[in-house]
């Protein structure tokens, strides 16, 4: 039996399968295979157009053929038949104009017209349109180097789960609306001094208001950076609400050199009585600090972290300092069954501090 037969023999399903994991340039070449194939491409439910699409040499170093490329995507929407659930769009490899920004406003007002995209990847340097807001059966959201802002009748996506937003620009007052209106378990926020957050001047949430914003959250990740735009940066010893579902914490851009980054640390951890896993990227400029826990270790008497069991951190530099604190969390967390480090000079001291049930991975 002849390849091209063989194609013609295969299940419906079998080749609605193999057409959705392809790459979409795959996808559409894959038409040309016999005519039962055809128009497959025009069904599969999950798109995507990123980076390794976008180095294609036919796209390489022309404005005109990058307005092309959105262009040839504007009509691949047009013509696809069947709902879409799940949309990436990654042009961060590109320089976005704002002719280029219009077409993607153009993609996404044609998605959230059709209404069925349920998880939504963008990576883009423009401003979001409004039509992203009308995206109501969104569960997935991640937004990477665009900013936003909402509109004034804007209530929520609903049905949001997991929000994602790196390198983004976006108003507190957009950012809260977001968090506040949606059933989130898994928030991702993270700038790392390299883009700046843009919030309201005469607006000033509290860290009380962050956390009353995400009350049923599983997974937070968060640059500590990003906690100096709340309470004016003053950090409190506690607050009202508890984040009694949290499981899993990473804080970035740590640093314990900076008492206000310490204290927000210990702040999380005090409101998160069923912690199961932290994880800390340790970065500082500096590493002649001699006085650091005399100033803050006496704040952790009240930590007691009973349902730990996996810890990792990743450090560069305060070595001393940051091997201080895998002490305290090992003293602190009776149930620690792991500890992951990517800092080879840290074994030795770490083998003696761990017990024979605890077990040490090295990144």
């Amino acid at each position: 039996m002849n390849t091209q037969r063989l194609i013609r023999t295969l299940p419906s399903d079998i080749i609605e399968n193999i057409v959705w994991r392809l790459p979409i340039e795959e996808i559409v070449r894959s038409s040309i295979l016999s005519k039962d194939w055809r128009y497959n491409w025009t069904k599969i439910p999950k798109v995507a157009f990123t980076e390794d699409f976008l180095k294609n040499k036919v796209y390489k170093n022309s404005c005109k053929r990058r307005s092309k490329f959105f262009s040839a995507i504007y009509q691949f929407l047009l013509l696809h038949q069947e709902p879409i659930v799940d949309f990436t769009l990654s042009s961060s490899h590109i320089q976005t104009s704002e002719s280029h920004c219009v077409k993607i406003n153009q993609i996404l007002l044609h998605l959230s017209r059709k209404n069925t995209v349920k998880k939504l990847h963008l990576t883009c340097e423009c401003d979001l349109p409004s039509s992203i807001f009308s995206f109501h059966q969104l569960t997935d959201l991640y937004l990477s180097e665009c900013s936003i802002n909402h509109p004034p009748t804007f209530n929520g996506f609903g049905n949001l789960k997991t929000l994602c937003l790196e390198y983004v620009d976006i108003y507190k007052k957009s950012l809260m609306h977001i968090l506040s209106n949606n059933p989130l378990k898994s928030f991702t926020m993270l700038t790392h001094g390299d883009s700046i957050m843009i919030f309201n001047d005469d607006e000033y949430g509290t860290m009380d208001d962050l956390f009353n914003s995400i009350p049923v959250i599983e997974h937070l990740t968060l640059d500590v950076w990003d906690c100096q735009y709340f309470g004016r940066g003053v950090i409190p010893r506690e607050v009202a609400t508890s984040l009694v579902h949290l499981k899993y914490l990473r804080l970035q851009g740590m640093c314990f050199l900076e008492n206000q980054w310490f204290r927000f640390l210990l702040l999380m951890l005090r409101s998160s009585p069923n912690l199961e896993k932290l994880g800390l990227q340790m970065l500082c400029e500096h590493d002649d600090h001699e006085d650091l826990y005399s100033v803050t270790m006496q704040d952790c008497s009240d930590i007691w972290l009973e349902h730990l069991i996996e810890f990792e951190i990743t450090s560069y530099l305060n070595k001393k300092h940051d091997l201080e604190f895998v002490k305290l969390i090992l003293a602190k967390s009776p149930v620690l069954k792991k500890v992951r480090y990517y800092q080879d000079t840290g074994l030795k001291l770490l083998e003696t501090l761990l017990s024979p049930p605890t077990c040490i991975t090295n990144g």
